[in-house]
């Protein structure tokens, strides 16, 4: 159990982490669908980059984020003493 004076701390950090791990993939989201058209003009393997980079892209940048938030947050737990024994 967390002590009452790293409650404070422990949620502080943990916000920064969700917001960092959010925000480039929500900018990522929002920015590759405005180039698209462009991004479409080149090809890929055959493909339309844009329709490439949106349907691989979001994947990986997920995938990739995710890891990194959990890395992170598990770092953070240990760091204020909330980790969980195994």
């Amino acid at each position: 159990m967390i002590e009452r004076k790293e409650r404070k701390p422990y949620w502080r950090h943990t916000k920064w982490q969700v917001l960092a791990s959010i925000i480039p993939f929500i900018a990522l989201v929002i920015i590759l669908p405005l180039y698209a058209e462009q991004l479409n003009a080149s090809r890929f393997l055959g493909f339309p980059l844009g329709y490439f980079l949106a349907a691989h892209g979001f994947f990986v940048v997920a995938l990739v984020t995710v890891a990194s938030y959990v890395n992170r947050q598990n770092a953070i737990d240990h760091w204020h003493g909330a980790h969980e024994d195994m």
